[in-house]
């Protein structure tokens, strides 16, 4: 039987493709990658910022411009004849000499107001050897001076008082580095014959008839205080203690073991030996006269800056030299009355030297025309 050999026929379809669609093969090409140029560096934006000064009626001021931001620029105000420079508005320096670290736009303008000339009191003439004062004349402070210049025979305006009983009332207290003291303490009204009236506070510490007496012993005292000093002494406060006297919040505080050193503490020298009148005057002043004068942020006014300007940097004592914004009105005052008043109770040498050195103080206490008359009857 033969075998019959089937052989498959590989049947080969061949596709052709037109001559315009023949595709060439690629050859093999090596692609340069070109970096793209770095981005060049911008110029840093300067900030700037516009400072404007402007001045105003009664002085000029540096100029100011635009700068920088960060720039520290000084500007300088000065005021003209007459004048006098009282702060900035736009800036809370009280400096004529301001230093501005721009970082906004910002206007300022110098405030000047007009100085008042010191009044010179043309009824009273103070005669005196002029000195060359080259420090304080008084050491420690005023008070110290003499005990002459009030003393307890003088008159007093004290003329009534009542007890009321007791009440509650917030009291200062110098004791144990000095606190507000909420007590009941001994009350008593206490009359005038100017018309004032003071309330006398006396802490519970006292007995009833230990604090009649002492009620009674101040009211005396503060009654030797003429009407402007002692216009606004509203209380008095008084407690046991060694601390020192006080003046201000419409009132004097009293520590009576302190009284006890003030009343013999010239007792070995000549004259009275209590300065505890002449200290009641400084702390009145505190309480009835500062406030008019206020404080150093708001300045003493026109007419005691220049007075002070005027008497050449001389201070009447150490303690206001230190602390002349707060003292030297106080210290200046007991001396204003003895030159004035009482210049038989000093030695000639210290009214020379009270004159010498604050002589234009003295002359604008004058133009104030506080109602001390109760030194002159």
């Amino acid at each position: 039987m033969k075998k019959v050999l089937f052989i498959p026929i590989l049947l080969l379809v061949l596709f052709s493709c037109s001559p315009d669609e023949e595709t060439e093969v690629p050859t093999n090409t090596v692609q340069t990658i070109t970096p793209e140029p770095e981005a060049e560096t911008p110029e840093p934006v300067v900030v700037q910022y516009t400072l404007t000064v402007t001045a105003g009626e009664g002085g000029n001021v540096t100029d100011g411009g635009t700068f920088d931001d960060g720039t520290e620029i000084s500007i300088t105000a000065t005021p003209d004849e007459g004048y006098e420079f009282v702060g900035w508005e736009g800036n809370d320096s009280s400096d004529s000499d301001l230093t501005i670290t721009l970082n906004s736009n910002q206007t300022v303008q110098p405030i000047f107001q007009t100085v008042q000339p010191i009044s010179q009191n043309e009824e009273y003439n103070y005669e005196y050897n002029q000195l060359d004062i080259n420090e304080p004349p008084f050491y420690d402070g005023t008070i110290f001076a003499s005990g002459d210049i009030i003393t307890s025979a003088d008159p007093s305006l004290f003329s009534e008082i009542e007890y009321k009983g007791t009440g509650q009332r917030e009291m200062y207290d110098r004791r144990n580095g000095g606190a507000w003291i909420n007590i009941e303490p001994y009350i008593f009204d206490t009359s005038f014959s100017d018309g004032l009236k003071t309330e006398i506070q006396i802490n519970s510490e006292f007995t009833l008839e230990e604090a009649t007496a002492e009620a009674n012993k101040y009211a005396f005292l503060i009654g030797q205080l003429p009407t402007g000093l002692r216009q606004d002494v509203q209380t008095i406060w008084i407690h046991r203690g060694y601390e020192g006297y006080g003046g201000g919040n419409d009132n004097l505080l009293v520590h009576t073991g302190m009284t006890e050193t003030y009343e013999n503490y010239l007792a070995f020298g000549e004259g009275d030996p209590s300065i505890v009148e002449e200290t009641l005057i400084h702390e009145a002043t505190h309480t009835s006269i500062d406030y008019y004068y206020e404080s150093i942020d708001a300045g003493y006014g026109a007419g005691w800056v220049e007075a002070v300007n005027n008497d050449k940097g001389c201070y009447i004592s150490n303690y206001a030299l230190q602390y002349p914004y707060r003292e030297d009105v106080a210290e200046i005052m007991l001396m204003y009355v003895a030159v004035k008043y009482f210049p038989e109770r000093i030695t000639p040498s210290m009214r020379d030297q009270i004159l010498s050195c604050n002589l234009n103080r003295i002359n604008h206490l004058d133009s104030l025309n506080l109602d001390l008359s109760l030194y002159s009857n």
